[in-house]
């Protein structure tokens, strides 16, 4: 029998023992916390993860979801530099049939590649339920390492089976292409084979997973994290590794529609991207970006572009541009309209189906490609079915760079609303109800030596119906003619587009370089110079063939002649010549090309504290100053030379 003095003592234990129950329930998390946030550190620490009490925490670290069978948490996780653990996924060969030709175009790394530690934990109750799975990223020991300097990095967190599963990853190529290879009777090599049964070649919800993604910006701070879901992105590029991503914001996978950050720096917060990996410029990964970057201001739609490295659940899987994807909701916001009043048409389907829409879509072609257009009073309606300049600028561009591989007819999308406003002056000049036209993808032929002399004006009058039907037009041929030789004599001039060259081999040569290694090997590095050695021989031989050709298609009388601005007064002013501002040199000099058949128009524009004085007219025999700001002016043989001469107020 106890004495009084145990009793007193057990009761005492027992009361002290709920008194620090109590106290650590009441400081115990309400949720399950990580010690460290996803980020880059320099040196190795232990990580300590905690529940609210009583719970469980179950925790994985190749990317999988964390449940009974994962590993239990009892003490804290070393987190250290990871690149030593073993290859895992960048040793898989079952992502492309590029690794089973007889000269294989990739090569599984023979060496550790970068990797960071991905922690996915969630916590079991005392009832057995699980709570939302939390995911972080950690890179340590990243501040000496080569390629990553002044990009941004995305980590990309996902079950394996997402991805990899035989029958439903979707990065594979999967059960269903190795039964259809099975059912071919002589089939003696897989390069002549189609992909489209692969896995990786599916489409549509069905085909999207759940992944959680954390991007660092160059500063290395957390720029975003939220679960979304991805789908591999493009179409015949989906053979290649790396493969192009499409990511999507939706509510059930974090509560949110939208990537609520500005990733492109203009303000604008997608529902989705994309992480393209080059499409089929798969060594340079950089003519889609080139173009849109060099024709920012033409009359149709670009898209912005960010350089990234991504690491695929954990290891390093090279180098991507996140981009912006063309839908309701990125027009909506760039061009102030109704996102749902928006039609929009690409590779001729409708991305919303509607027998109302696609009338429409049918109406403005069969216009276009069935008006007799030699008569002027024909040619005139054109404007109020589509942007003229828009449609002109755009083929102008595509023919100019050289695609023809695959456009036009793919490749191909434009836009209008589906109600014109009643009032289309400022602020809704874009809801006029009419098409315009949007750039995207010209990775696969355009900006290559092998079609400088290429003549890509001619390939598109055959190809298209509506571009040769216009092309019937003098009007046309005037505007397409002058609008071509001006992207040759400014947006892809070498003044214009080796800056761009530099900036961008300044950026991004180093991470290139390192992606090569990882997925072509270390011979492989001198593609590189080679693929910049193409764009450069394009852009340098390219501007008398596409005069040539615009000659001999149109039918010009005439000949090139020199167009030589002169801009005095410093920065006194703008100076618009057709659809371009000319870049003036050191010398306040600009010169270009023109044909003597069409007049060129001209326009400036004072800046503040300077006054216009006029155009001086050059030539051997005398000077003529014209007072107007904006003239339009023919071309003789023998070139025009002329002055805009700005003075200072006061």
């Amino acid at each position: 029998m106890m004495s009084r003095k145990s009793v007193l003592l057990c009761l005492l234990f027992i009361c002290g023992a709920i008194c620090l129950l109590l106290l650590y329930d009441r400081h115990s998390p309400a949720g399950l916390c990580f010690s460290r946030e996803s980020g880059f550190y320099e040196d190795s620490f232990e990580l300590n993860l905690s529940a609210p009490f009583g719970a469980r925490i179950y925790y994985t670290l190749d990317g999988s979801l964390p449940d009974e069978n994962a590993f239990l948490y009892t003490t804290p996780i070393l987190i250290d530099d990871a690149t030593s653990q073993p290859n895992l996924h960048s040793m898989r060969t079952d992502t492309s049939p590029y690794f089973f030709y007889e000269k294989p175009v990739y090569k599984l790394p023979d060496y550790p590649v970068d990797k960071c530690t991905v922690v996915r934990a969630a916590y079991q109750d005392a009832n057995g339920n699980f709570s939302e799975v939390k995911t972080e990223s950690y890179f340590v020991g990243y501040g000496e390492k080569k390629g990553y300097k002044d990009v941004n990095v995305i980590s990309i967190v996902t079950d394996p089976e997402n991805l990899f599963d035989y029958d439903t990853g979707i990065y594979v190529l999967g059960r269903k292409y190795d039964e259809y290879l099975d059912s071919i009777e002589n089939a003696e090599s897989v390069e002549n084979l189609p992909e489209e049964e692969a896995n990786s070649y599916q489409h549509g919800r069905e085909w999207e997973r759940p992944v959680d993604i954390q991007i660092f910006n160059t500063e290395r701070e957390v720029f975003l994290k939220q679960s979304c879901g991805v789908r591999i992105q493009g179409g015949g590029s989906r053979t290649n590794l790396p493969k192009s991503l499409n990511l999507y914001a939706r509510e059930k996978y974090s509560r949110a529609a939208r990537f609520y950050v500005d990733l492109f720096g203009t303000g604008y917060m997608p529902d989705t991207v994309t992480l393209t990996a080059g499409g089929q410029d798969t060594i340079a990964k950089f003519r889609d970006m080139f173009v849109s970057t060099l024709t920012k201001d033409r009359a149709f739609s670009t898209m912005d572009y960010e350089p990234y490295i991504m690491f695929l659940n954990g290891e390093y899987w090279g180098v991507y541009w996140l981009t912006e994807r063309y839908n309701d909701t990125y027009l909506g916001y760039y061009y102030d309209a109704d996102a749902d009043n928006i039609i929009m048409m690409k590779n001729n389907k409708l991305t919303r189906e509607s027998d109302e829409d696609w009338g429409l879509y049918v109406s403005m072609t069969n216009f276009l490609r069935d008006t007799d257009f030699t008569k002027a009073e024909n040619y005139e309606s054109v404007s109020y079915v589509i942007d003229l300049q828009s449609y002109i600028d755009y083929y102008a561009t595509e023919i100019y760079i050289g695609s023809y591989a695959d456009w036009p007819g793919t490749n191909e999308a434009f836009w209008r609303v589906r109600e014109p406003a009643e009032n289309t002056g400022p602020g809704v000049q874009y809801e006029d109800g009419r098409w315009r036209w949007m750039l995207f993808d010209v990775n696969t032929s355009a900006l290559r030596e092998n079609v400088v002399e290429k003549d890509v004006l001619a390939h598109t009058m055959e190809r298209s119906p509506v571009f040769h039907n216009l092309c019937q037009s003098d009007a046309f041929k005037k505007q397409f003619t002058l609008t071509l030789m001006d992207l040759a004599n400014e947006t892809f001039s070498e003044r214009n587009t080796e800056p761009v060259i530099e900036e961008w081999l300044a950026l991004m040569k180093e991470p290139t370089e390192t992606h090569l290694r990882r997925f072509y090997g270390e011979e492989s590095l001198y593609r590189f110079d080679e693929e910049v050695a193409d764009i450069r021989a394009f852009l340098e031989h390219r501007k008398p063939y596409a005069a040539k050709y615009l000659k001999e298609n149109f039918g010009l009388k005439g000949e090139l002649a020199s167009v030589k601005i002169e801009m005095t007064g410093g920065c006194g002013g703008q100076i618009v010549l057709n659809t371009i501002t000319p870049t003036f040199d050191e010398q306040g000099i600009w010169q270009g090309e023109y044909f003597t058949d069409y007049p060129i128009t001209l326009s400036a524009t004072a800046n503040e504290g300077y006054r216009f004085i006029g155009w001086e007219l050059v030539d051997e025999q005398e000077k003529e100053t014209v007072a107007e700001a904006s003239l339009e002016l023919e071309i003789p043989e023998e070139g025009l030379y002329l002055r805009a001469v700005f003075e200072k107020i006061g």
